[in-house]
């Protein structure tokens, strides 16, 4: 386990899995500690945002098959580049161990830092290819939250889209625009989330009696509010360059679909997550 500390904050990172799993500040926790059926706390999504339709893609006239969220979780000979009492910098140069899923070679760095009462979460990719490579990329952290008085408060109007459990995009769902999500006025009974599509948002509020959680949206084209059960005790609000399949695009090659990213030969691309406890 590592840990870090500043003079407010706590935070542990678990090896194996490679995910943080404990925020404290001042000895009170704020991530979500896996006491439901959900058995994660801070999961990075990469080179896929939620699922692929039957768990597959088509890219050179290949299929290659990969499960929700990609590999990220699944990478454990992460290299220490940087550790210190505060920061926590790690690197994984793509081998041939996900070569069968995702025929690419890459660089991941993975920044943990603790400044003031801010957690400064960062992702930089780097494509090590010869060849664009194509990805998305998103955030997955859970957060305790009250079932009952717990919302989400947005920092201008969103359209929200209702996605049905295990559906993907490219179907009539429902819509509506919120200034906030309150937890006890949506169902998540059956794996629903709510999406904020092409959001405006730069930052959102996951307040409940005891906690209030800044969290930045800025620069994410799509924000995703989730849990596993209408009584779990926590909300993941999740920053995404990218979304799940779309039934429009089932056939499309996997570089060829209108949100997949891509990274030309050599370049890097860094995600910023910074999450504030401001109480």
């Amino acid at each position: 386990m590592y840990i870090l500390k500043n003079e407010n904050l706590t935070a542990q990172i678990s090896k194996n899995p490679f995910e943080l799993v404990s925020l404290k500040k001042d000895g009170k926790e704020y991530v979500y500690q896996q006491d439901s059926t959900w058995k994660k706390s801070w999961p990075i999504c990469f080179p896929i945002t939620g699922k692929l339709i039957n768990d597959q893609y088509r890219l050179d006239d290949k299929t290659y098959h990969m499960t929700g969220y990609g590999f990220f979780r699944a990478i454990t000979d992460w290299k220490v580049v940087t550790q210190t009492t505060e920061m926590l910098v790690v690197e994984y140069v793509a081998a041939k161990t996900f070569y069968d899923q995702y025929p690419f070679t890459f660089k991941l760095e993975v920044t943990y830092k603790l400044v003031g009462t801010e957690l400064i979460n960062k992702v930089k990719i780097t494509n090590l290819d010869s060849k664009p490579l194509p990805y998305n990329f998103g955030w997955h952290p859970a957060f305790i939250c009250d079932d009952h008085l717990g919302k989400i408060i947005f920092d201008q109007p969103q359209i929200v889209t209702h996605i049905p459990g295990g559906a993907f995009l490219g179907t009539t769902m429902t819509t509506e625009v919120k200034n906030e999500i309150g937890l006890d006025e949506y169902d998540f009974a059956t794996g629903q989330c709510y999406a904020l599509l092409n959001q405006t948002t730069e930052q959102v509020l996951i307040v409940d009696p005891i906690r209030v959680i800044r969290l930045t949206t800025k620069g994410y084209p799509n924000v995703l509010v989730w849990k596993c059960q209408n009584d779990a005790k926590y909300i993941c609000v999740e920053p995404w360059d990218g979304h799940q399949d779309d039934v429009n695009y089932a056939t499309t090659p996997f570089d060829q679909k209108p949100w997949i990213n891509h990274l030309a030969p050599q370049a890097t691309k860094e995600y910023l997550l910074q999450v504030e406890l401001k109480k």
